[in-house]
Formats: structure tokens, C-alpha cells, sequence
């Protein structure tokens, strides 16, 4: 299945498989349907993989509790990397430094993001400030629009956290990939400044150290 994409590269793969309900897999092919309508592909391991980690963030954290804000998660976290489908694929792929006009130009990707998933079924509010506002940084210094802590929307500070931990376990053009305990390190070094605290601790402490029991009830 699509979603299974890359789940080496996530903690404890087993139980983050059984994430996947039948619920969940009925939100994730929605989503799945609507973003190949639009791209025609799938999204990528990276965005099955955020979307995974969210979830079981969002669970651990007292979120997402319900079928209507899972449904939340896994359609931001399947889209929310959406608006680099407009970009050059040679800036995202450049294996160096970035110059001051590319990342101005990678920068934009979060409010395009926001006008193509706009036109998705049943997106709502919620959906659409993850997806223009996970790069946002808990002292204000994100982007785009330099929000600072609690004004931050919650599932844009969820996506926050995992699309770094997962860009860090990553290989990417410009650095290999790191180790699950250098990414923790480096998530514990920036809490308060990146990322909220409170979400950092619950996802060193509960997310990547396995959940005791899969959510949402038997799969």
C-alpha cells in the first residue's frame, strides 16, 4: 500500500503500522484520490510518512481524537508538502547551499500549498493552516507569516515537528541522513525556539520510544 512507503525509516514500524485503521485507510485513499487527480502521482514516501508520524503525535499529545480531526491529520499531512509540486525541481534537488533567492522561492511552497489544496473536498480551516503554516517557528522567526507560539495552529506545530524528524532520518542531495537519536538531539536543542516544548517531549518520549498500545481502537 502507498502508505507503507519508507516505513524503515520510522520507529517501531510494526505499531505505527497498526495506526492504519480502517478509518485511517479510507481518509488516506480520499486524500490519495484527490492528490493524484490533481498531480497525477501519489503523494511520496515523505508525505506518507509525516502524515503517519502526526497522527500518532496528535494521539499522544490528546489530539485527534475523533474521526472528524484524524481525518484533519491525514489529509495535512499528505498534503502539506502540495505547493512544491509548483517549484523547480532543480532547487529542490540542488545538493548545495541554497542562495538567498532560491529560498525565497522554497518559501512560497506553503501558500501555494494553501491555494491548490483550497480546492479539495471538505478542507477546512484547520487542514489549510497546517498546510501554509508548518513552517512557522514557536519564537516567530518562521515563515510565511512569522506567527509565534500558541497563534501557531496546533496542527501546524504537529507537522512542524515531523516534517523536520523526518527530513533529518532522510537522506536528502545535501547531507546524508542522520540517526533517530541525533534527529532527537537535535529536536531537544531546538525546543522553545523551533518547536513547542510540550510537543517535543511527547514525541521523544512516547512517539519515538513506540506507543504501548495501538489508538483508535482494534484495526
Amino acid at each position: 500500500m502507498p502508505w507503507q512507503l519508507g516505513l524503515n525509516l520510522l520507529p517501531d514500524t510494526e505499531d505505527l503500522g497498526q495506526i492504519v485503521t480502517p478509518e485511517i485507510q479510507d481518509f488516506i485513499e480520499e486524500a490519495e484520490a484527490w492528490f493524484t487527480s490533481l498531480l497525477g502521482r501519489s503523494p511520496g514516501g515523505h508525505e506518507h510518512r509525516v502524515m503517519l508520524l502526526a497522527l500518532r503525535l496528535a494521539h499522544e499529545a490528546g489530539h485527534a481524537q475523533t474521526p472528524y480531526e484524524r481525518r484533519q491529520v491525514v489529509w495535512a499531512g499528505l498534503l502539506h508538502d502540495i505547493g512544491k509540486s509548483a517549484l523547480d525541481q532543480k532547487i529542490l534537488e540542488k545538493p548545495g547551499t541554497l542562495n538567498v533567492q532560491e529560498m525565497l522561492i522554497i518559501q512560497q511552497h506553503p501558500a501555494i500549498g494553501y491555494r491548490l489544496a483550497y480546492s479539495a473536498p471538505q478542507v477546512d480551516a484547520e487542514i489549510l493552516g497546517g498546510i501554509m503554516h508548518h513552517h512557522e517557528r514557536w519564537d516567530g522567526e518562521g515563515y510565511p507569516m512569522g506567527l509565534m507560539g500558541e497563534s501557531i495552529p496546533l496542527l501546524a506545530r504537529v507537522l512542524k515537528v515531523v516534517d523536520v524528524y523526518d527530513a533529518l532520518v532522510s537522506d536528502r542531495p545535501y547531507r546524508p541522513a542522520w540517526s533517530m537519536e541525533e534527529a532527537a538531539d537535535y529536536l531537544r536543542q531546538h525546543a522553545g525556539t523551533a518547536f513547542e516544548p510540550h510537543l517535543i517531549r511527547v514525541f521523544i518520549e512516547r512517539v519515538l520510544s513506540g506507543p504501548s498500545q495501538p489508538p483508535y481502537g482494534p484495526a
